[in-house]
């Protein structure tokens, strides 16, 4: 297939978007490919994979949104990857008109998938997320430190790669945090607090078309870049990780969806740990990849190819459902290296 037709990737040169690009690539797409960059390092790293590279203002820029709509109408793009968060909040309000196909949800999903705060209040009462509350004081703190138990685990409500997150135990330290380093760095805004979750760090991406679940695999993060030097430890950025088969986790993750979006259309990255007791719950849902596309791709879940196959050529997706990637395949990924994979016995 190909006929002429083009996928835009956005952010190309970003860990996520390059492995949307070389997904594409491992399946040996015929479309042509534009990519999207904001600095000429990125547009040289993602030029190989694509057919040509525009530079645009950044995804938080003003100018990104009619930046983008110029693009889609110039090249005539048939189908495309928003792979970053800033992207995604800056066409929120004119995603339902554009006559493209996109990765991400419909305006509806896209607000819970951007704020952790409206996913909270749509999941609520169904037992499958972390017991949280919104933080309009220090008080608020002290309140789930008393109710939660101690530490609790304090982030913001929007921004991605554990945005503003830290495990707290003392109300000092939360206000120290919150009111003088995260707000010297400009990452203010809304917080949450949630009970610590001590267990495994899980993702479930998963591609829907019209409410209909079309594929699905499951993976663990073991490893982070940079951990030792992170407050939390957690950067965001994966250095290793692995697909898992757990049965749990899918259900969990399939009522979060449907629940945060009454019709789920392209692809949603749930994230969940595992509580105390080995239970996953449910942190936030990303209306992107958000975990690592390419060893998705490498054990057999080929989500980026899929999308373009299903959404643009209506393709039925075979035997997807329930978790197409081969469980025990494992990723490293290094500051100066390709990644590396393996199949664990």
């Amino acid at each position: 297939m190909g006929n002429g037709n083009t996928i835009l990737v956005s952010a190309c040169g970003s860990s996520i978007g390059l492995e949307v690009l070389r997904s594409l690539r491992t399946a040996g797409r015929a479309e042509s490919i534009i990519g999207l960059e904001v600095s000429w390092s990125g547009e040289s790293i993602a030029k190989e994979y694509c057919d040509e590279v525009i530079i645009v203002p950044r995804g938080d820029h003003p100018d990104y949104s009619s930046s983008l709509l110029s693009v889609l109408e110039s090249r005539s793009i048939d189908i495309a990857f928003i792979n970053t968060e800033p992207e995604i909040e800056s066409i929120m309000e004119i995603r339902d008109e554009l006559d493209v196909h996109l990765s991400c949800a419909y305006s509806k999903g896209l607000l819970a998938c951007i704020d952790k705060k409206i996913l909270h209040e749509r999941l609520a009462g169904l037992g499958i997320t972390a017991r949280t509350e919104s933080v309009e004081s220090i008080a608020d703190i002290d309140l789930a430190l008393n109710e939660f138990g101690s530490p609790v685990w304090l982030r913001c409500s929007k921004g991605p790669r554990g945005r503003g997150s830290i495990a707290i135990d003392d109300i000092e330290v939360a206000n120290i945090w919150m009111r003088k380093i995260v707000g010297e760095l400009g990452l203010g805004g809304g917080w949450m607090v949630h009970e610590y979750l001590p267990g495994r760090n899980l993702n479930w991406t998963s591609l829907w078309k019209n409410g209909e679940l079309l594929m699905s695999a499951t993976g663990e993060r073991l490893k982070y870049f940079l951990a030792d030097v992170s407050i939390s430890g957690i950067t965001g950025n994966v250095s290793h990780c692995r697909t898992v088969d757990e049965g749990g986790v899918i259900q969990v993750a399939m009522n979060a969806v449907l629940n945060a979006d009454p019709m789920p259309h392209g692809i949603y990255s749930v994230d969940l740990k595992e509580n105390g007791k080995g239970v996953p719950l449910v942190t936030e849902i990303n209306a992107r990849q958000a975990f690592r596309p390419l060893l998705y791709s490498h054990a057999g879940a080929n989500f980026s190819s899929a999308f373009v196959d299903a959404f643009l050529y209506g393709v039925e997706i075979e035997g997807g459902t329930l978790d197409s990637a081969q469980t025990n395949w494992e990723m490293f990924r290094g500051m100066d290296i390709e990644p590396i994979f393996r199949k664990v016995d």
